[in-house]
């Protein structure tokens, strides 16, 4: 096994990395510049093809701490601060969904625009900037960071079986699953886009 290979192995075997999840995983939604997903894709994928089904459930439980926690301290600053919500880098098709569905439909608010890139921050922060009542949020937040989880950890366990458990085939293809799922959020995001400007373009000339 190779030097880097090893530090792979150590690295995702440690008891320090759900830690580090949890801590990825707030980061990543005022910064989702820095994604946790290719550290939880190469963990699971190793816990996967070596049967430890306890540390994926771990695994799991780690990205939904590190989310909820991560939503909370959004919320709270969407509540505090304008400056977050005019940071966000909220897009017209997401900003528009986010206005339509978030005091009517807050679980649909923030469980669609979660797999969305930058969506994640968009919603949890108007959700804290327009008053959205804590009763409302918190079920909404809970469902969205499960479902975010269960689908994070669902991709992460088609790493197993590619890599066959090897620690550093785990971590390149974490990065590569990661990209992949990146550029499939973002395209769908520029649809989305593309259909609310063409929406847009419709009722003006029907105005």
């Amino acid at each position: 096994m190779t030097h880097l290979a090893v530090l792979a192995e150590r690295a995702l075997d440690s008891p320090w990395l759900l830690l580090l999840l949890v801590v990825a995983v707030i980061v990543d939604g005022p910064l989702p510049v820095l994604p946790s997903e290719p550290v939880l894709f190469s963990a699971i994928g190793t816990a996967s093809a070596s049967g430890d089904e306890l540390r994926i459930v771990a695994l799991f439980g780690a990205v939904l701490l590190g989310s909820l926690l991560g939503d909370g301290l959004l919320y709270g600053s969407g509540r505090s601060s304008h400056r977050l919500v005019r940071g966000s880098g909220q897009d017209g098709a997401v900003a528009a969904f986010v206005r339509r569905h978030l005091h009517r439909r807050p679980i649909v608010a923030l469980v669609a625009t979660r797999l969305v890139p930058g969506g994640r921050l968009a919603a949890v922060t108007a959700a804290g900037r327009f008053r959205l009542p804590l009763r409302a949020f918190l079920p909404a937040t809970i469902l969205a960071s499960v479902a975010w989880s269960g689908w994070m950890t669902g991709v992460g366990l088609l790493v197993g079986p590619v890599t066959g458990g090897d620690p550093l085939l785990s971590v390149l293809a974490g990065g590569v699953l990661a990209l992949l799922v990146g550029v499939s959020a973002a395209s769908a995001r520029a649809v989305l886009r593309t259909v609310h400007r063409r929406r847009d373009r419709a009722a003006a000339a029907l105005a």
